[in-house]
């Protein structure tokens, strides 16, 4: 006998139909839907969907509109908070989810957000690509000035990602694990990652950088 649905996962089933004009039974949408975090006035959830895109992942909001936290701050006020954040997103083409839809009723409120490239991709936009333009007489200094700075910055993420294995294998999560319960600001990392445009140059000068270095110096690989 399997478990019932929770009254939740259809209230966004039904929410996830209607923002993408899906037309599928509610009951098999909740089933599909998994929650990345759950607070007494706002959660996060999760799905993937097949689309002509290919398989392409959604994160629904949740808020109880009319209920406080711990803090005193309303789901209203989440709402509000995060839409803004959303859509200020869209504007400047900073990293993170991008806005599809959001609803309000009488005591909810929901918005759909997916990645950047999933975005794109659905609503026909153009991709947020900035041309660079340097100088020729500047280029030098640039080249100097960027790696110190990726180097400032690579050393500080490591350090960072280390603290962050660091703290979930001490909560009695594995990095191995299918499946990790994700706070907001881990989910906001995830879809950044999920998008792989957000860290093409990033790869690409890392790549650069390695076959470089091995071919400069080919006793000094690292092994």
């Amino acid at each position: 006998m399997t478990d019932p649905i929770e009254p939740i996962a259809l209230r966004l089933a039904a929410f996830l139909n209607e923002a993408l004009e899906l037309g599928e039974d509610p009951s098999t949408l909740a089933e599909a839907i998994l929650p990345f975090k759950r607070d007494v006035n706002a959660g996060i959830s999760t799905i993937e969907l097949d689309s002509s895109i290919g398989v392409a992942a959604f994160l629904i909001y949740h808020y109880e509109l009319g209920i406080a936290d711990d803090e005193g701050q309303k789901g209203s006020d989440l709402f509000q908070s995060d839409l803004r954040t959303l859509e200020r997103a869209a504007q400047l083409h900073t990293p993170g989810p991008r806005i599809l839809a959001h609803a309000v009723t009488d005591d909810e409120a929901y918005i759909l957000a997916t990645t950047p490239a999933t975005h794109r991709a659905l609503t026909g936009s153009g991709p947020e690509e900035i041309t660079t333009t340097i100088p020729d007489d500047q280029r030098d200094e640039v080249r100097k000035e960027t790696a110190a700075n990726l180097l400032r910055l690579l050393s500080e993420a490591n350090a960072q990602a280390r603290d962050w294995l660091a703290a979930i294998q001490l909560s009695g999560e594995t990095a191995n694990t299918e499946h990790i319960d994700f706070h907001a600001e881990e989910t906001g990392l995830a879809l950044f990652l999920l998008d792989e445009n957000n860290i093409r140059q990033l790869l690409q000068v890392l790549n650069l950088m390695v076959q470089s270095a091995r071919n400069e110096h080919p006793g000094q690989n690292g092994a």
